[in-house]
């Protein structure tokens, strides 16, 4: 009767370590689970910035910005336009 006893006292020990361990890596997968959802969270903010900015630079503002900064053009006045007449 000792062993038996002493027996399903160890198989209760072992059940309950097992338990213990169960329960810490719920917790950690859970913590895990939660930064992640965060992270997601940040990125899609950053993928719709990133978004709005190259829908904003291939506008044609970015195209007279570059016109005017890097090839140093200038609009022209009104004495410098030609209208071409079509016959």
């Amino acid at each position: 009767m000792i062993k038996l006893n002493l027996l399903l006292f160890v198989i209760l020990i072992i059940f309950a370590l097992l338990k213990v361990n169960s329960e810490h890596l719920y917790r950690k997968n859970f913590s895990q689970l939660d930064s992640e959802q965060k992270r997601e969270i940040e990125l899609k903010e950053e993928q719709t910035k990133l978004e709005l900015e190259n829908t904003d630079q291939s506008g044609s503002n970015r195209i007279e910005e570059f016109a005017k900064n890097k090839l140093n053009m200038i609009e022209p006045n009104s004495k410098n336009i030609i209208q071409l007449e079509n016959k």
